[in-house]
């Protein structure tokens, strides 16, 4: 892992003639991101990194699941038990608190459907969630729904899919990721605006340590993992890495990169 840096660039003439740290050491190579060319959805002002589940982190998929749905390697699509506890938490708390919708439902929803609330729109989810079960096994919705779940705004670009949330709040490769980390992602899935970290870190450090805690509770995480994560800062970018960025056709670079560079010319 290369973690980012000033680099001072001096030229002489059309050649680099030589590259040295901030603090004046030598460098003999400095790697740079690519540059962006497009996004995957572009025309709907969205973007991805897709990633395979042989990229992800320790403690994402076990972090996902029992956040998000906790019986998802045992239901079909649709899960009872999920839709009794949250009728019983909505009724006894007189409020919508929590959603009975699997994994599955959710990703129905995001691919297929609207933010429509009603019985009839919840019916469908319900019967294409069914349907996708049958057709796809769980390692391949898993798949689709890290790379579909939305999470985050970058202006008016929608961030979806954890490896490009991981690069706009953490300038890193998702694989990259430590525990405090991965429970900060999957804590905002809930509301990526209400518990964006750097619009509310106090909201989402909560939100965080709830996730971490749940992890400890059902033996996902150590007590001890738990409890370093916990002290950890949110550790989140000044800004979006992704904030500029856009394609060499709109005539602006990527920000996406590993070192900020200064250049003096000779």
């Amino acid at each position: 892992m290369e973690k980012a840096q000033g680099v001072r660039v001096r030229f002489s003439g059309d050649y680099v003639a030589s590259l040295s740290g901030t603090n004046g050491a030598k460098l003999d190579v400095v790697r740079l991101e690519p540059l962006l060319i497009g996004g995957i959805y572009p025309k709907n002002l969205e973007d991805r990194i897709l990633i395979k589940l042989d990229q992800v982190p320790p403690y994402l998929l076990e972090t996902l699941v029992a956040v998000e749905d906790r019986d998802f390697y045992h239901h079909f699509g649709v899960s009872p038990k999920s839709i009794a506890r949250a009728i019983w938490v909505n009724t006894s708390s007189g409020a919508m608190r929590q959603g009975g919708s699997t994994l599955t439902q959710q990703l129905v929803k995001n691919f297929y459907l609207t933010n429509e609330r009603s019985l009839s729109r919840k019916l469908n989810e319900a019967m294409m969630a069914l349907l996708l079960e049958l057709h796809y096994d769980k390692r391949e919705i898993l798949e689709a729904y890290l790379n579909e779940v939305f999470v985050g705004q970058d202006g008016q670009r929608a961030v979806h899919g954890f490896g490009l949330a991981s690069q706009f709040f953490f300038s890193q490769p998702l694989s990259e990721l430590k525990l405090h980390q991965v429970a900060l992602l999957v804590g905002m899935v809930k509301g990526p605006s209400y518990y964006n970290p750097r619009r509310y870190p106090e909201r989402a450090t909560v939100r965080r340590n709830l996730v971490l805690d749940l992890l400890a509770e059902q033996g996902v995480a150590t007590p001890e993992a738990v409890e370093a994560a916990k002290k950890m800062p949110l550790g989140v970018t000044k800004r979006g890495s992704l904030a500029t960025a856009r394609s060499p056709a709109s005539s602006t670079w990527s920000s996406v990169s590993c070192a900020r560079t200064t250049a003096t010319k000779t």
